[in-house]
């Protein structure tokens, strides 16, 4: 409490609530940065929830060891799930992991992981990696280590995920301590109290020992004073809900979802069902599966390529993949039968392939395998000379059968023009069906018809020629008559 002289013979009291008095006089305390990975992961919820988020991610996957095409067992004592869910927390707090082989003269007999904050990494030309903990120290070969990256160091620390962030997560944790000491003290913020005229010191000990009180914490906020000189409080202190708190906590929790690669929406745990699916599959096919990959080649090239086996993260098992396998099966034949050859297709929809091959192996299309089938005996087609002769015929008969004559109408682009009138004369002296067969097979000439149609020709000329022309026959018939 400070009394404080104004001028017009007012008088001042400025009373400092409990909870700023505790910041002012424990400073130290309050002002004790969230400067470490351990510090955050305890006191921030967020970082807390973030590693979690994917350690557990990334130690879900099903695991499978192989050797050669044969899955086998895991080897080692130590369960595998756990070293992958210990090796994503070291590398997401300290930028390393780092796990130790526990063997004897002949062979690696178990694993054991490191916490990375208490190993140190050094690095000289004649040891070159060299691993160190509370006396002990291993050569790199006796150890599995992987690190993230750095621009500062190529080999003996990396940049962690939660170090990234810390910054963001020191102002979620003054947020949330400034608001819990202001309400643990009441709500009080710092408030002037100016006083009319002069009070003696009985009077201002009072109404100060009062506001000391009322300032002290939630019991003694429904305190009343009741005395002779009008007193007028001025709140001196900003006003929680004018400082921003919301925004600066939102943007802090969209910065720590980013460094973890984690969606907000997902990460807050508040994922609407329209984006929920399509938020899960890109934090597992953009975050968890490349850190799956890291960690599957350092056990490969640094444990398990000794001893002839090898290490896969499942994806395809997961119903996750499985669903997006369908969707990209069917993108991939839709590309192949617009005309992408099969191994551009399979690297645009981003296809995992053997170690032994290449996107272009797919390109190469088989030839196809020569059969050879005997050749069966096949009729020739029809001539359409012959088809169309055919049907004439069969139109004659028709005709015929009816009683009529069997000349009729026929119009044939196939048929040649006096093929056609040497037809029609035929047909007109046809009385039987044996005649009209005569006619298109071309034997009437032989049959007496033959003479009929010359003379039926003859006589046709005649009635078309000039008559003058049967004028003069008929002059040289009389003279010869």
């Amino acid at each position: 409490m400070k009394l404080t002289t104004i001028d017009k013979a007012y008088k001042g009291l400025v009373s400092i609530p409990s909870w700023q008095q505790k910041l002012l006089s424990d400073a130290a305390d309050f002002t004790n940065t969230i400067d470490s990975v351990q510090a955050a992961y305890q006191s921030v919820p967020l970082v807390y929830r973030g590693v979690k988020m994917r350690c557990d991610a990334i130690s879900s996957v099903p695991v499978k060891i192989y050797k050669g095409d044969n899955e086998q067992e895991w080897p080692y004592k130590t369960a595998l799930r756990q070293l992958i869910w210990n090796t994503e927390a070291g590398l997401l707090g300290d930028g390393k992991a780092v796990i130790l082989k526990l063997k004897n003269r002949v062979r690696v007999l178990d694993l054991q992981w490191l916490n990375p904050f208490t190993v140190n990494v050094t690095y000289d030309q004649a040891r070159g990696l060299y691993f160190s903990q509370h006396g002990q120290a291993w050569p790199d070969a006796d150890v599995i280590y992987i690190k993230e990256f750095s621009y500062n160091d190529d080999l003996t620390s990396g940049v962690s995920t939660v170090q990234a962030c810390l910054n963001d997560a020191a102002l979620m944790n003054y947020q949330t301590r400034f608001a819990s000491r202001f309400f643990e003290a009441g709500a009080m913020p710092i408030v002037l109290v100016s006083a009319e005229g002069t009070i003696n010191d009985d009077e201002k000990a009072r109404v100060q020992s009062f506001f000391t009180k009322l300032a002290s914490g939630v019991g003694n906020a429904w305190r009343y004073l009741v005395t002779r000189t009008k007193l007028t409080p001025e709140v001196v202190s900003q006003d929680i809900d004018k400082m921003s708190m919301p925004e600066l906590y939102t943007q802090a929790t969209k910065n720590i979802a980013n460094a973890f690669g984690i969606p907000v929406n997902m990460f807050m745990g508040d994922d609407n069902y329209a984006s929920a699916a399509e938020h899960r599959l890109g934090f597992w096919q953009d975050v968890i599966r490349p850190r799956a990959r890291m960690i599957e080649d350092a056990f490969n090239q640094q444990l398990l390529e000794a001893q002839g086996l090898r290490m896969e993260f499942s994806f395809d098992e997961m119903d996750i993949f499985q669903e997006d396998e369908v969707k990209r099966a069917d993108s991939l034949s839709k590309m192949v039968s617009a005309g992408i050859p099969l191994g551009d297709a399979m690297e645009m929809l981003g296809y995992d392939l053997p170690q032994d091959k290449t996107y272009a192996d797919y390109n190469v299309v088989p030839e196809p395998e020569t059969i050879e089938v005997p050749a069966l005996p096949v009729e020739p087609p029809p001539f359409p000379l012959e088809d169309e002769l055919g049907k004439w015929q069969k139109k004659a008969l028709k005709r015929l059968e009816k009683g009529k004559c069997a000349d009729c109408a026929f119009e044939s682009d196939i048929i040649p023009e006096g093929m056609q009138a040497e037809i029609h004369e035929a047909l007109k002296l046809c009385r039987d069906e044996d005649e009209i067969k005569q006619v298109f097979d071309g034997t009437y000439e032989h049959s007496g018809m033959g003479e009929l149609i010359t003379e039926l020709r003859m006589a046709t000329a005649l009635m078309r020629a000039e008559p003058q022309v049967l004028n003069v026959r008929m002059v040289q018939d009389e003279r010869e008559g």
